[in-house]
């Protein structure tokens, strides 16, 4: 799956450079850190709520021109309580000159999330694949002529529902604090 990830992204990259999307072409390493909802709802008990912290790495690859940015984008998410965590979309950002070095940025995402885990208790994984849907807004400084740090807060609404055995968990949104590391370059 990383492999496809990494395809698209480089397709996509190169494509808009070529169709003259792109003043300049990105790729971008990115960490975060954020949190995600579950809720268990199981017959006879009451709704058990919990916060998972998670940890993520990801690439992203694209294109600005303007005051506009696109992405495509692939993370991995590390909890313990997880086999896998990864998503991987189509991000859009809108660019507020601030000053020569700094830009704020609105943005809104939107992809494919899977998810694997196992309960104790039960002989069975469970798995989801599913959209999602979001926004983020930040900050992206011009470090040097090639390179932007950006740093942002995502919000990923998941609303997932895995039912099994008449015990279901409920996905609510995640969200994420970022920084990624943006190098620009120029296709010819």
């Amino acid at each position: 799956m990383i492999k496809k990830i990494v395809l698209a992204c480089a397709v996509l990259g190169s494509s808009l450079s070529a169709g003259g999307f792109g003043d300049k072409s990105l790729i971008g390493v990115e960490g975060g850190y954020g949190s995600m909802g579950i809720e268990r709802i199981a017959p006879a008990e009451p709704a058990a709520n919990s916060e998972h912290k998670i940890g993520n790495l990801g690439l992203k690859i694209g294109a600005e021109s303007g005051n506009y940015r696109l992405f495509l984008s692939g993370r991995y998410f590390n909890d313990s309580d997880f086999d896998y965590i990864t998503t991987y979309g189509v991000e859009g950002q809108y660019l507020f000159n601030i000053s020569k070095s700094v830009n704020l940025f609105l943005g809104i995402n939107g992809g494919m999330a899977n998810m694997k885990f196992m309960i104790d208790n039960e002989s069975f994984s469970r798995t989801i694949s599913d959209a999602y849907y979001g926004g983020d807004v930040g900050f992206n400084i011009h470090a040097a002529q090639s390179v932007d740090v950006e740093l942002g807060t995502r919000i990923m609404d998941l609303q997932f529902e895995n039912r099994k055995n008449s015990v279901s968990y409920r996905f609510d949104s995640m969200v994420s604090g970022y920084v990624s590391v943006i190098y620009k370059f120029q296709m010819d």
